[in-house]
């Protein structure tokens, strides 16, 4: 890996790489819609290499480019990061000062890489990237100039860990530690039986050791605006019957403050809260038994 110039970066593309980009390419019905999966399969492999590097975890196969139905529809070249969110990988030619962006574009990426192809296509220069948040307009032109460090990219990736983005929830990109109720609450016979999925919405769950196990579950429900209805419920883990008393259920805002909260008494079972929040807004969950507690940041 050799920097260049400021921000670029070179990344070789072996052999395995034009192996996938040839083998997209022919299940097209057009020469010119081939040579766009081509190269938007090259863009993305090149990040995803420069991405696992650095040890930052990606899943090549979840993307939009790596669907076969998707990617003939689209001019996709999206590369997941597992817990963050996507990128948009976009192949630059040779001569190209400026980074093509689709009128298809979705908004739900974390921001737009540059991938610029050596004549030979044997190895790429990533150009520098560009949060979706400072995009304030849909241009369909993205100069190579307003491309910033890479390190902006890895701050993103950092705050994002920290904290659960539901809107990856609704992509279908979950954490790992956090799964499908029905799995995890297979052997909670009590707690399964009172699940009341709600209509079209997300639902995953995560068992949580405060000394005694419990589960917590988010249903996360988009309304037909930029509001999202969110419920939590905790309960019993392991073979309990009842929740532990005086565990409390707690959710804060975006400055810590204390929006509301519940506890539960000897004899309940399960115990929930039920609020909004609308886009980019923040809250913390925050799980209480005696001095034991446990907080998770989420964002909208």
């Amino acid at each position: 890996m050799i920097n260049t110039q400021p921000h670029r970066l070179s990344v070789p593309l072996p052999q395995n790489a034009h192996r996938w980009a040839e083998e997209f390419a022919a299940q097209q019905d057009t020469p010119q819609k081939g040579k766009q999966v081509y190269l938007n399969t090259l863009a993305v492999y090149a990040v995803h290499t420069y991405l696992k590097w650095l040890n930052v975890e990606t899943a090549l196969n979840q993307g939009d480019s790596w669907h076969r139905g998707l990617r003939a529809i689209f001019d996709v070249a999206d590369l997941v990061l597992a817990g963050v969110g996507k990128l948009e990988c976009r192949p630059v030619l040779p001569s190209e000062v400026a980074i093509v962006l689709p009128p298809s574009m979705t908004q739900e990426r974390i921001g737009y890489v540059g991938v610029q192809f050596s004549q030979q296509l044997d190895y790429v220069e990533l150009l520098g990237f560009l949060p979706a948040r400072e995009m304030t307009e849909s241009p369909t032109i993205l100069p190579i100039a307003q491309l910033q460090s890479f390190d902006t990219l890895f701050e993103i990736i950092h705050r994002r860990r920290l904290s659960i983005n539901l809107r990856q929830w609704v992509m279908g990109v979950f954490q790992s530690d956090w799964q499908a109720p029905e799995l995890l609450f297979a052997n909670n016979l009590r707690s399964s039986s009172t699940i009341r999925p709600l209509t079209n919405s997300i639902n995953r769950a995560k068992v949580i050791d405060l000394g005694r196990k419990v589960l917590l579950l988010v249903q996360l429900t988009p309304t037909n605006s930029e509001v999202f209805d969110i419920r939590l419920r905790i309960y019993p883990g392991d073979d309990a019957i009842h929740l532990p008393p005086d565990l409390q259920l707690i959710v804060l805002d975006a400055a810590g403050n204390t929006g509301m909260e519940v506890q539960a008494r000897s004899t309940d079972d399960w115990m929930q809260l039920e609020f909004s929040c609308q886009h980019e807004e923040k809250f913390s969950v925050k799980i209480v038994l005696g001095e034991t507690s446990l907080m998770q940041e989420f964002v909208v």
